[in-house]
């Protein structure tokens, strides 16, 4: 993610591991890993960034950066925010987000240990300009575009959305060669989409909710999805802290943006997905691990959040873990960040 320190973008705890003409590759070392950030500035007003972390690090509030904007996708893992009304943010694999930078989370960590995913850092106005040297009359209009995605909101959050999985699967893979044009082309492509749905894709707004409520809320969440093997229905957690069933779900709309039923199946997928790209345990094994004694209906509704099945996601994956590279001091890259000379 976009961590800050003076350059506004990389912590400061960062480690400059390398640095090229059109890249500069960062390393961040902690107790339980490491992280590794890759940036390439696509455009003045637009900084592509490749983050692979491997740490269940929190990381306490961000700075401001007003005036900023942060564009994040997720390939692999779970990152997770804590918005200042008390909101929890978080994006699984293919899921994308938007964020204001002047008004950052209270903190935030990689829920699964893994995280690895693309995050463009914009500033609105140089984008803009940037946008209309390379296409003319009709480029997007970035800065009103992003006033009218994050008012009143500080984020929009996007679930696996299809047309933003076609834009950013392709920004993984691209040859090393004419790269620095395509990342510009799926820039201008991502920011019309954007333009194209501000109006339907905001997020829901959630108003004000007590404390004591959220805290509820937040512990039968974690009762839902402490061993997901294991169904507690909404009806007994509610009954046992002693709230309505419409209030719960009313609270749990307004923290994690969506209903307890989504919620956990969602939650169930996730960690199937990680369970499907991190160990060779089979289908039927990862079924019954989130929950599911029929492995048909697990496949479904792997599909319903995915859009594959679990072995098709299982071999997509396998694509990424192929690429992998490790140099002599153990760093670990990717092949986007090393680059493939085309024959």
């Amino acid at each position: 993610m976009a961590l800050k320190r003076k350059d506004r973008i990389f912590p400061g705890e960062s480690i400059l591991v390398s640095r090229s003409e059109y890249e500069s590759v960062y390393r961040l070392e902690f107790e339980d890993g490491f992280g590794t950030m890759t940036s390439r500035t696509v455009m003045p007003g637009v900084t592509l960034i490749f983050n692979d972390f491997h740490t269940n690090h929190e990381f306490p509030g961000e700075s401001r950066c007003p005036g900023m904007i942060e564009i994040n996708h997720c390939r692999t893992g779970r990152y997770e925010c804590t918005m200042r009304d008390g909101r929890i943010v978080w994006l699984g694999p293919q899921d994308f987000a938007v964020s204001d930078m002047g008004r950052p989370p209270v903190r935030c960590c990689f829920g699964q240990k893994i995280y690895q995913g693309i995050s463009l850092v914009v500033e609105p106005g140089a984008a803009e300009r940037s946008l209309f040297q390379m296409l003319g009359e009709g480029a997007p209009r970035l800065t009103e575009l992003f006033q009218c995605l994050l008012s009143p909101q500080s984020f929009l959050l996007l679930r696996s959305d299809p047309r933003i999985q076609h834009i950013f699967s392709e920004m993984y893979e691209v040859l090393e060669d004419g790269a620095m044009a395509y990342y510009r082309l799926k820039t201008a492509e991502l920011m019309f989409f954007l333009y194209e749905r501000h109006k339907a894709a905001r997020s829901a707004e959630g108003g004000y909710h007590s404390r004591n409520m959220t805290d509820r809320v937040r512990e039968m969440e974690a009762r839902m999805t402490e061993d997901l093997r294991v169904r507690r229905s909404v009806s007994d957690l509610a009954q046992e802290y002693g709230v309505g069933i419409s209030t719960v779900k009313k609270y749990f709309q307004q923290i994690y943006g969506e209903s307890p039923y989504a919620h956990l199946k969602r939650r169930r997928m996730e960690e199937a997905a990680f369970l499907l790209t991190t160990t060779g345990q089979s289908i039927a094994q990862i079924a019954e691990t989130v929950g599911y004694q029929n492995t048909s209906k697990f496949s479904a509704a792997f599909r319903d959040i995915y859009g594959q099945s679990p072995t098709q996601y299982r071999r997509t994956s396998e694509l990424l873990w192929m690429s992998r590279n490790s140099s002599a001091d153990g760093t670990v890259t990717m092949s986007h960040k090393a680059g493939r000379k085309r024959s």
